[in-house]
């Protein structure tokens, strides 16, 4: 069977010619960063290499992502064993499985062109993996989409609801400018999603070419549609939106049964046996599946149980589909429809082109229900049938909105209605439980860079996109110097003084940071302002100290625990947060997005005082749409994590310089930044 699944090829062709002829040959060029440009005359070929460049490198990566998605962690490698029970129980891989039956053809053989790509790497270079991820091969076409389903519906949507994911938040910034703010004229498109820096939140960069298709952009490791993307006409970026599509209820059960109206309904229940491994064999464990009109049963007692509600267990959306319809798309009308397949289970989309159209639109699988957000931001005990979805609202249902009249669209995971100022939106326009109406810091800070920016080059919008100064401490600052030095004892005084000579900036060499974020952690996160955030003035609200001998408490016990661990108070940021992947090591700069840094970076305990990044900038990538493509690029931890592989880490210098590389998208600069040459017929 591996056999016939490598051999396996089926013709056929997607999208609209961009390129007026097709390439010379099948082929992958690696340029000097470890990204591949690939050409090929089908499309089946084009998706076969872009399974072969991922396999490459990151093959033991892929593999152990698949072999979690199929829930044979705990039967492959003794690990995980919660998680397969997880995705039994909640019916994520049952329904990944009836989403792959549901394909269209078009999409199938994308997925199957995928995987052939990946078992032929594997078959030519068994030697490059671990033994222990080999039981996982051969990768059959619907590994793709389980593990899709896992990381989107698992990790992103339910995790983030019962908070099982660790050391996790949600994050990504994005921009869309036209011509009014540019020199050139041109639209610009800022793409700056934030994840962990590991595992299957990785992304992997690539240049897809084909005589139908011109693409370039990243995607999450192990999938095999470009999910934030470019082409010669236009491109657009995601953020995580404040989206409300996993609910949790509390039913009321007797006998077995639970109530539903005035009656009481049996569960459609099933059971499975699932494989763990031990230290002496292995065991069974019986995984039983209660399904309810409110959802998949996760906890129950003798009179109440917990039921959960998730998009898309029926798999009748199509998540690769739309990806690759956004893609494919050449004009903003082409790009709308693409939108209205509402295949993707959450994203805002943020968007540009080359008719200097920019746009902004509330994405993903929004359920209609009833009730305001904060009903739906608990368990709802509920025996009623008017609290069940009643489907969807459609693309046109959900904020969105063209060419807003101040000419730039900003998120950084705020709501939807504060995207640009003044409002394109109103919130009164919505269904309340739509999403909440609020704006944290950070995207204060984004607003704040671009909506009075003018003239911008692309590397002036790239400076922009590096600034690391705290909204949240520029806020407190004029409040701070207030403060009667006078009243302070000689540590809090000198705290004091080196805050208020400080910039706001978090830059390695800054000495205000450290000491300040152990301020920010005493004052903690609510109460702190007399002032409330405000809608009609949403970038100079919260506002004032409501409370200053609390404030100067604050302070004082930061100063003690921050000499205590070490040892003065003006330490250097970069000595103690730092950049580490591989075997290169720099100090960092930017920080936590609460803080209201939008060079967002969070990080997590090293020892010894000093902390390691683990999760935010991850790929950045700003274009302009002029008559020629011009782009410059960035992935954080570089484009592999393969052990050998040279580019493991190898973009952490320039991240620390907060410098972007050059997107080489003329074939002959590619060829002068030439690492490695493969044609199609050696992959085979």
């Amino acid at each position: 069977m591996y056999k016939k699944l490598l051999i396996l090829i089926v013709p056929f062709v997607i999208g609209t010619a961009l390129t007026g002829s097709k390439p010379q040959s099948d082929e992958i060029l690696w340029d000097k960063w470890g990204i591949p440009h690939i050409y090929a005359s089908t499309d089946n070929n084009l998706y076969y290499m872009m399974g072969w460049a991922q396999m490459h490198n990151h093959g033991n990566l892929m593999l152990k992502l698949y072999g979690e998605g199929r829930a044979k962690s705990g039967e492959y490698w003794g690990e995980n064993i919660e998680r397969d029970k997880l995705l039994h129980q909640l019916g994520v891989l049952a329904a990944s499985r009836r989403s792959f039956a549901q394909l269209p053809q078009k999409e199938k053989n994308v997925l199957i062109a995928f995987a052939n790509g990946i078992n032929a790497y594997a078959q030519k270079n068994l030697n490059e993996l671990e033994e222990k991820f080999k039981v996982v091969l051969p990768v059959k076409p619907e590994d793709i989409l389980q593990h899709t389903f896992r990381v989107f519906y698992l990790e992103f949507l339910v995790n983030r609801n019962i908070r099982k994911a660790n050391n996790w938040t949600p994050g990504s910034n994005g921009w869309a400018i036209n011509g009014s703010k540019t020199a050139s004229g041109n639209s610009m498109l800022m793409a700056n999603p934030h994840l962990n820096w590991n595992d299957f939140w990785l992304f992997f960069e690539a240049r897809l070419i084909s005589g139908t298709n011109d693409l370039y952009g990243t995607t999450l490791v192990g999938l095999p549609t470009i999910g934030i993307g470019f082409n010669k006409n236009l491109g657009w970026t995601h953020t995580v939106n404040t989206l409300d599509n996993v609910d949790l209820y509390e039913l009321t059960l007797k006998n077995g049964q639970y109530q539903l109206d005035n009656k009481f309904h049996d569960f459609t229940i099933d059971s499975l046996l699932i494989t763990e491994k031990t230290e002496t064999g292995s065991r069974e464990i019986v995984v039983v599946r209660k399904q309810s009109e409110f959802g998949m049963v996760v906890k129950e007692g003798e009179n109440k149980a917990i039921a959960m509600k998730w998009p898309n267990s029926d798999g009748k959306l199509n998540i690769i589909g739309q990806w690759l319809a956004m893609g494919e798309a050449q004009t903003l009308g082409q790009f709308q429809e693409a939108l209205k397949m509402n295949g993707l289970p959450l994203f805002n989309v943020i968007y540009s082109d080359k008719e200097n159209n920019i746009l902004y639109h509330f994405g993903g699988n929004a359920p209609k229900k009833n009730g305001d957000w904060g009903k739906w931001q608990n368990i709802v005990s509920s025996t009623s049938s008017d609290d069940l979805w009643q489907g969807y609202y459609s693309s046109k249902e959900v904020p969105s909105y063209l060419n807003p009249k101040s000419g730039w669209i900003q998120n950084a995971n705020d709501p939807p209605y504060t995207s640009t100022i003044p409002a394109a939106i109103s919130p009164k326009d919505y269904p309340s439980h739509m999403a909440p109406n609020a704006m944290g810091f950070r995207p204060q800070r984004s607003a704040l860079l671009i909506k009075d920016a003018e003239n911008l080059s692309l590397d002036e919008f790239i400076a922009l996109k590096h600034d690391t100064k705290s909204e949240y401490f520029l806020r407190l600052k004029e409040d701070l110097s207030k403060i009667d030095p006078s009243e302070l004892d000689s540590l809090t005084k000198k705290a004091l003084e080196i805050l208020l000579s400080w910039d706001g900036a978090f830059e390695a060499s800054s000495t205000g940071p450290v000491l300040f974020s152990m301020f920010a952690k005493e004052l903690g996160s609510k109460g702190v302002f007399a002032e409330e955030w405000d809608f009609n003035d949403p970038l100079n609200t919260p506002a004032k100290l409501k409370n200053l001998p609390y404030v100067i408490s604050s302070l004082k016990i930061a100063a003690a625990k921050h000499q205590d661990v070490y040892g003065f108070l003006a330490v250097s940021y970069g000595e103690v947060y730092r950049l580490e992947v591989g075997k290169h090591s720099f100090g960092a700069n930017g920080g936590a997005g609460s803080l209201g840094i939008f060079r967002t970076m969070n990080f997590s305990p090293k020892g010894n005082g000093q902390f390691f990044a683990a999760h935010g900038e991850t790929y950045v990538c700003a274009t302009e749409f002029g008559d020629e493509i011009t782009a410059k690029a960035l992935m954080s931890y570089g484009n592999a994590t393969q052990p050998g592989n040279p580019h493991v880490g190898d973009q952490l210098e320039l991240f620390s310089k907060k410098k972007l590389r050059k997107v080489w998208l003329k074939r002959e600069d590619q060829l002068k930044n030439l690492e490695k040459h493969e044609k199609f017929s050696s992959m085979q």
